[in-house]
Order: structure tokens, then C-alpha cells, then sequence
């Protein structure tokens, strides 16, 4: 589903499985953001082809947090294709995070990482988007903020009238609070989550910030 320009977004709507929302951004170097579980790939592969893109010409993939239903699938991508997620992120997936793969008995990714991200401007191709450390999901969760387009890539961070959940390995409703408060700072129009609706409008996106401030903070 096209949102904007050059950004597609392929929600996750079954109640009957967990995956998450995927988000693609073409150009010349098309990348891939959370693909989410291996067996529901054929989701985002179809759905992209649908829109006349072709999941085989993706370069890039970014997790915006390591738990498998963000990044399972990223071992089924070519060799050449980059692979990156956050510093701390890493960090902990070498560590605490491989429990809850073992617990959901899905596979560590065994492909090296191309790059670790760190909060500052990630280019990709001529876009540049800005990598933002949101710790609170997980320790090394990260959101992505395409300032020229008003366009926040949330992950488990903020949701539609919810935030990502804290009970987790390596989850922290302290360090959830002030990724949230600093999100708020920002000029946001659309809002992509990794699950649930997509966000439009700057003021709706306010108000989502208010209600999920008063109610979970």
C-alpha cells in the first residue's frame, strides 16, 4: 500500500497471528524495514509485488528492534543485501535477547549485521533520515524520523493508543517514558508503528501523545 512519494506500508491486520507492520522506501537503494516472521514474508513479498515492486531488489534492511517478529525473516535475503539495527540492540541480542527467541522457538539471525546504527542521519540514497535511540521495548529499540516528509517509523515504541509493551527481556517502562516524551517533541504527520493503524494528521498524532502520556505515564 503506497502511503507517500516513494514510502509503502504493509500492515499486519490478522488477530489470529503476531507480525508486524512492514515498511518499504524505494529509490535507489530500496530498503525494507522490519520484514517480521520468515513464514509470513509471502505477506510483504505479495504485497509489494501488488504495488510493482519486487521484493528481490531490496538492498537494505533495518530492524527497529531485535524481537522476532520485527527481524525473523531477515536471514532469507541474498548475501548482498545490507543488514542493520541498533548498536545497544546488537549488544543485547548477543546476550539476554536470544531468550525470547527460544522462548517463541524461533532462529537467532546467524547472517552478520552489514552496520550497527547510533542515533545521528542515516542516509539512504538521497533520503536521509534521522536514527533515534528509544529504549523502553527493548534497550537498543530505535525509531526513524524522515523530517522533509513529517514521517515517524515508530517500531514497538508508540502505537495508536498504546506503547510497546515493557514485561519483556530487557524491557523498562522508566526508559519507555522519556523515548516517548522525547517523540513528542517532534513534527509528526504520519505516524508508521510496527503494529496496529498508521496515524495521519499532526493533530491526531498530538493527541494519541496526550492520551498515551496520561494513560500509561
Amino acid at each position: 500500500m503506497k502511503l507517500i512519494d516513494d514510502i509503502y506500508v504493509y500492515p499486519w491486520t490478522s488477530y489470529e497471528a503476531n507480525n508486524c507492520n512492514a515498511l518499504f522506501i524505494d529509490g535507489p537503494t530500496p530498503a525494507l524495514i522490519d520484514p517480521g516472521h520468515l513464514n509470513f514474508l509471502g505477506h510483504v513479498s505479495n504485497g509489494m509485488a501488488g504495488d510493482g515492486r519486487d521484493i528481490r531488489n531490496v538492498k537494505l534492511i533495518i530492524g527497529t528492534h531485535g524481537h522476532p517478529d520485527h527481524i525473523e525473516a531477515i536471514d532469507s535475503f541474498d548475501d548482498s543485501v545490507m543488514r542493520a539495527i541498533g548498536k545497544a540492540e546488537f549488544d543485547y541480542m548477543s546476550g539476554g535477547g536470544r531468550e525470547l527467541f527460544m522462548m517463541t522457538g524461533c532462529e537467532m539471525p546467524r547472517k552478520p549485521f552489514s552496520f550497527l546504527l547510533k542515533e545521528g542521519m542515516l542516509n539512504i540514497g538521497e533520503k536521509r533520515l534521522q536514527v533515534l535511540d528509544t529504549p523502553g521495548h527493548s534497550p537498543g529499540s530505535l525509531c526513524l524520523y524522515w523530517e522533509e516528509k513529517k514521517l515517524l517509523i515508530s517500531g514497538d515504541t508508540l502505537f495508536y493508543m498504546g506503547v510497546g509493551r515493557t514485561d519483556l527481556p530487557g524491557g523498562n517502562m522508566q526508559a519507555l517514558a522519556q523515548s516517548i516524551k522525547k517523540l513528542s517533541a517532534l513534527d509528526i504527520e504520519y505516524l508508521i508503528p510496527g503494529h496496529g493503524d498508521i496515524v495521519k494528521g499532526s493533530d491526531t498524532i498530538k493527541k494519541n501523545f496526550k492520551v498515551v502520556i496520561d494513560e500509561f505515564f
